[in-house]
């Protein structure tokens, strides 16, 4: 896959990539030194995913008592903006000091990266990543989570699970669960799926631990991973 960016370039960085149990400083770091080398070329915006983090808190809301999807909601969300103030600390003067936790942050981008988290209800980061875009004008977002490809199956389940270079929106659909629920683990969720599509914006499916795969699809060069359209 190849695909050519401007200047802007939204990332959703998955949580669970950089808490996946502890904290991956290593990392984080080589996530700072990345952005730092493209920071002259290009104008980032990161959303950061609340990832395990998120479902250890929901799944322990649940063990106790039967929460709504409301509650399982924010508790991500909280967790997003736990692992959204880490990374804006970690990228120092990088970073513009004020993270983008609702619609009404947005405005003119004057940092070389703006960190942005979990606003509402209703969705997973997916989601925000696509209204940013939207707003910003970006054609495509970068889904940098754990999967370095959209999948037929499962892959961590079956075996014969095939990776796809390019799909449609309407090929996606096909492949994952239709119905959001708080912590599911798609590499899109349903939500920005339908907002994507309606709003025709690309998604770049991505492994987020694989920075020397990203540096080459910033470059315009071959690399891993899928593009919906």
């Amino acid at each position: 896959m190849k695909h050519t960016f401007g200047n802007t370039i939204i990332i959703n960085l998955g949580g669970s990539v950089i808490v996946p149990e502890d904290i991956n400083i290593k990392l984080l770091s080589r996530w700072r030194e990345f952005i730092q080398k493209y920071a002259k070329k290009h104008t980032f915006v990161i959303v950061v995913g609340g990832g395990k983090l998120a479902r250890k808190y929901q799944e322990s809301a649940r063990a106790i008592r039967a929460i709504t999807v409301k509650e399982g909601d924010w508790l991500g969300i909280f967790a997003t903006r736990v692992n959204a103030k880490l990374v804006q600390t970690v990228f120092g003067k990088l970073a513009a000091s004020e993270i983008i936790d609702n619609a009404e942050k947005l405005g003119v981008l004057s940092a070389p990266v703006t960190i942005a988290c979990g606003w509402e209800p209703g969705s997973s980061t997916d989601l925000i990543s696509a209204r940013i875009a939207k707003y910003y004008g970006v054609p495509e977002i970068v889904m940098a989570g754990k999967p370095a490809y959209v999948f037929s199956k499962n892959p961590d389940q079956f075996v014969d699970a095939r990776p796809f270079a390019k799909l449609s929106w309407a090929e996606y659909w096909k492949l994952i669960p239709h119905k959001w629920e708080p912590g599911v683990s798609v590499p899109i969720d349903p939500v920005c799926a339908k907002f994507s599509k309606v709003n025709k914006l690309s998604a770049i499916v991505v492994d987020g631990r694989n920075i020397n795969n990203i540096e080459y699809l910033l470059q315009g060069e071959e690399c891993e991973g899928t593009i919906v359209i």
